[in-house]
């Protein structure tokens, strides 16, 4: 019987054990990350839309990657997804710088390039068509290696047309294409006359002529890695890692390949290897994963899909630090009618935890849109849900689109959310929304017969004003029984520690209502209140069980000398109340 060789399975169950690895990771730590990628671009699939992105250079992998991202939110397509292309990659790589078949046990190069484009898919300003315009580069780079014992004459035309369809198929890529294109024939015919420098030389002469003729932003989109990432952001360290290793390691395989030859143990050589990637893996990873958004794309991910339980689930769990993960926290109260009664149960760091300042930012345009929806500001909703769409490098983005859809039919501007509706109609999961909301140009008072749009007319002005900075206060101030609205204002006041803004506006409200339904935090501050106003107690009914729960606080707070002993013993009977926060909380 034939001896089976032992480096075929072995490159088997590495992939393999690569494939499940991959897979695992970012199912389990970065799932939500994948989820935000479906709705960081809105993929259209009419004609004009293919035709627009496919006329362009590097036009083929945007429509290819966005084609697939838009599967993301199904769970394990896009894990499962970006390790098949990571897989072929890693293959093609291994391919490539293979130079017999005893070498198949070198494989530290090709992890290091996969492990750094893995690294980059996990920053949202990385596209996914750096990956596949990667894996491309590395398949011609592949039928480029196999024709090299034909004629130069012969290698430099498939070199340029090689190079020419990748600069319409996969710009920028066309760039590494010609430097490892050069790297390959110095490595397989040393100087050869010069010959061998004529792709360099063409790169840095086609690189200096596209600056020149058309400047700087040019150049960077269609000749350099700026051109698969925002472009508008400047890039880190780790964006270069793939493209400068590629040539790198075909010139330094065959000494790589000397020098670890001479450990002769293959399984010491395998160990190593697979060491060092580990090494890398876990000092890398860690600080470059954009792991710090990682909660915020888990509560964005849960508010679209309208989850508030698992909101509050795993906000209780790891309280939230950030702002906008704060308001998401919070409208998920207001969502389930709890607000006022849990404030306080939850992490909160003052008035920017209910509505989050605004920093130009795509994060915080779509936390801010879905604050002011529910809240009633339609005029603000529009506002953030325009800033966000306008930073898309598509038509636009899911949320912010449907919600134009939504402030624009609520505010009757019916031509204008046509044309938000004919973008989504275009799109394989938003359609059947989008069909949806046809009904109501032509029917236009059906909206208030909608439960997603009733009530939400109520605050249309009448006139023109100016977008001021207090405008839920102006809403507010318009209609005293906006339960939602009322307790948004007060609880801002509380949460900013502002007494005297809230007493004002709580005088408002209820100074000559009867009202009955007043939750006990709001009564915990009026007990606040009579520290300076003791009028405060004969002019509101407080009920006897939120002042003695004052008098044993205060009792507490009195009696222990000890700062850190006060503050724990405090936290063992009131953590939840307002008390412990006005004392113990720093507002941000």
């Amino acid at each position: 019987m034939k001896k089976l060789d032992i480096h075929v399975p072995f490159g088997l169950i590495l992939i393999i054990t690569e494939g499940c690895f991959i897979v695992g990771l970012l199912q389990y730590r970065y799932v939500f990350h994948l989820f935000f990628l479906e709705q960081y671009q809105l993929f259209l699939e009419g004609k004009e839309y293919a035709a627009e992105l496919l006329s362009r250079p590097g036009g083929f992998i945007e429509y290819i990657s966005e084609y697939c991202v838009q599967f993301f939110h199904i769970d394990f397509v896009g894990c499962v997804s970006i390790a098949v292309i990571l897989l072929l990659i890693g293959w093609l790589l291994h391919c490539l710088l293979k130079e017999k078949r005893e070498q198949d046990i070198y494989f530290l190069f090709e992890g290091i390039i996969v492990f750094f484009l893995l690294l980059n898919i996990l920053d949202i300003a990385f596209f996914l068509r750096g990956m596949v315009g990667y894996l491309f580069c590395i398949a011609c780079l592949y039928v480029y290696r196999q024709i090299q014992n034909r004629l130069f004459s012969v290698r430099l035309l498939w070199g340029i047309g090689l190079g020419c369809a990748l600069f319409w198929i996969a710009a920028p890529f066309q760039t590494l294409f010609l430097i490892t294109a050069g790297c390959l024939e110095l490595k397989e015919h040393g100087f050869n006359k010069g010959r061998s420098l004529i792709w360099p030389i063409c790169t840095g002469v086609i690189v200096c002529s596209v600056y020149y003729w058309g400047g700087n932003g040019v150049c960077r989109i269609y000749m350099l890695p700026d051109g698969i990432c925002s472009f508008q952001i400047i890039l880190g360290w780790t964006k270069y890692v793939s493209w400068v290793l590629l040539p790198v390691a075909v010139l330094l395989m065959p000494l790589f390949n000397k020098l670890v030859g001479k450990i002769g143990n293959i399984y010491h050589i395998r160990i190593i290897q697979m060491s060092m990637l580990m090494v890398i893996f876990i000092f890398v990873l860690p600080k470059y994963d954009d792991g710090g958004s990682l909660p915020y794309k888990r509560l964005n991910h849960y508010a679209v899909n309208e989850k508030w339980d698992e909101i509050l689930d795993y906000c209780k769990k790891y309280p939230p630090e950030d702002f906008r993960c704060l308001n998401y926290q919070n409208l998920a109260l207001a969502k389930k009618g709890i607000l006022t009664d849990s404030l306080f149960a939850y992490n909160q760091k003052g008035g920017k935890g209910l509505f989050a300042p605004w920093d130009r930012t795509v994060y915080t345009a779509f936390v801010l849109q879905k604050v002011c929806y529910y809240y009633g500001n339609i005029a603000f909703a529009q506002k953030y849900a325009f800033e966000g769409n306008v930073c898309s490098t598509s038509r636009g983005f899911p949320e912010t689109m449907k919600m134009l859809v939504r402030t624009n039919l609520l505010q009757k501007e019916y031509r204008v959310a046509a044309k938000y509706i004919y973008y989504l109609q275009q799109t394989s999961f938003y359609k059947d929304w989008a069909d949806r909301q046809c009904r109501y140009l032509s029917v236009p008072d059906a909206v208030e017969e909608d439960p997603q749009y009733a009530g939400k007319r109520q605050f249309l002005w009448q006139k023109n004003h100016f977008v001021l900075s207090n405008e839920f206060r102006m809403l507010a101030s318009r209609n005293k029984d906006d339960r939602q609205l009322r307790n948004f204002v007060l609880c801002f006041y509380l949460l900013e520690k502002d007494l005297a803004g809230f007493l004002e506006w709580f005088n408002y409200y209820y100074a000559s209502s009867e009202y009955e339904d007043i939750p006990d935090v709001y009564y915990e501050a009026l007990m606040v209140c009579s520290i300076d106003i003791p009028e405060v107690l004969d002019r509101y009914r407080i009920p006897d069980s939120v002042k003695n729960d004052f008098e044993m606080y205060n009792l507490i707070y009195r009696s222990a000398k000890d700062l850190k002993e006060r503050k724990y013993r405090l936290s063992l009977y009131h953590a939840d109340s307002y008390w412990f926060y006005f004392h113990y909380v720093n507002k941000q």
